[in-house]
């Protein structure tokens, strides 16, 4: 069994038996949306007897009206962590860089990280600086933005002026939480127009899906967008994967009203946490806030104590920093979480 600071959020098979109110998970915590519910209950058995023809097309036709791409654009995949393991087979590890602390997939399958500077706190100018550094000397650079776990939003405009000032390196930017920034559409580098960008994106996160998997690939470079097609699995999405996710994806009302609470709870979450840390990266325009402390697992056992499971990260891990991300909870999940840390 894995250790906790080898947990993925929402693992919660390392802890004694709760309950607990999960804030240790990165997706929306009001989802699935309702059309998701209603989806899975009219599937009818023979639609998964054979296999699922057309069920990636479907989701791929879904997603790119959503975010206002071209479907040919696109490559669909099993969620994010895919494609970063199919790139990872594809691109030679030391021509790769990752700008730190980052992903987890991204930081095991790719060695070479730039951190921040020893004693010199991440903020978006660092880590766009280091951004440049990178594209200057490494022919790919891995990017998650927003940050995970940090929540650091690194300007769409400000991304493409890089790309366009370094041709020759391709910029891989994991957009996994872009849809929760409101301006998401305009601001995804799906709209850069630059053939040395690639894009990873997936509706889990915001849609409360993680349980499905699907994500996609975008990119106009066609010998990336070749050679990663090439690795896909012959049934790429399950039937019940692409139905699921596609209901999601047309539930635009349910969207915005979430993603309007859950940013509004994110800061009223903000200020419970620098009420009693020193180390809260404020104004992030994400659902989750992290903390950064020198010992995570007693923040993490704080919080355990009060029955909220947090995410911890070890800052002595390659690519990590050390502290807890928070997911900012329902609202009524938030007057439960108040009302718990009220006794501290």
């Amino acid at each position: 069994m894995q250790t906790l600071l080898e947990s993925q959020g929402g693992d919660l098979r390392s802890l004694p038996a709760g309950p607990y109110l999960d804030l240790g998970t990165c997706v929306n915590r009001y989802g699935p949306p309702p059309s998701v519910a209603a989806a899975l209950r009219d599937i009818d058995p023979k639609h998964i007897l054979a296999h699922p023809y057309g069920s990636e097309e479907a989701f791929t036709e879904a997603y790119a009206a959503f975010m206002g791409a071209d479907p040919a654009q696109l490559v669909p995949g099993r969620g994010i962590t895919e494609f970063i393991r199919v790139l990872a087979q594809l691109l030679p590890a030391d021509r790769v860089a990752v700008i730190t602390p980052d992903y987890t997939d991204t930081i095991r399958w790719f060695p070479t990280h730039l951190p921040p500077p020893p004693g010199v706190t991440e903020t978006v100018r660092t880590r766009l600086e280091r951004v440049g550094e990178a594209l200057r000397t490494h022919p790919y650079v891995f990017l998650s933005n927003p940050n995970n776990p940090l929540g650091l939003y690194l300007h769409r405009d400000d991304l493409v002026a890089l790309a366009r000032a370094n041709p020759r390196s391709v910029l891989i930017v994991d957009e996994a939480y872009i849809e929760f920034v409101p301006e998401y559409r305009e601001l995804s580098m799906v709209h850069s127009g630059l053939r040395n960008v690639v894009v990873l994106r997936s509706p889990n996160k915001l849609f409360g899906i993680a349980g499905t998997r699907t994500g996609a690939l975008w990119t106009l470079n066609e010998d990336i967008a070749r050679r990663v097609a090439e690795r896909k699995l012959n049934w790429t999405l399950s039937h019940i994967d692409s139905v699921l996710a596609t209901a999601a994806l047309t539930d635009l009302a349910w969207v915005e009203r979430t993603r309007s609470d859950l940013l509004r709870n994110a800061s009223e979450l903000e200020e419970i946490l620098a009420a009693r840390f020193d180390g809260v990266v404020r104004g992030v325009p994400i659902h989750y806030r992290f903390v950064a402390v020198d010992d995570p697992l007693a923040a993490h056992r704080f919080f355990l104590d009060h029955g909220v499971v947090v995410r911890a990260f070890d800052g002595t891990a390659p690519g990590r920093v050390s502290g807890v991300r928070i997911t900012a909870p329902t609202s009524g999940e938030l007057a439960e979480l108040r009302a718990s840390l009220r006794s501290v």
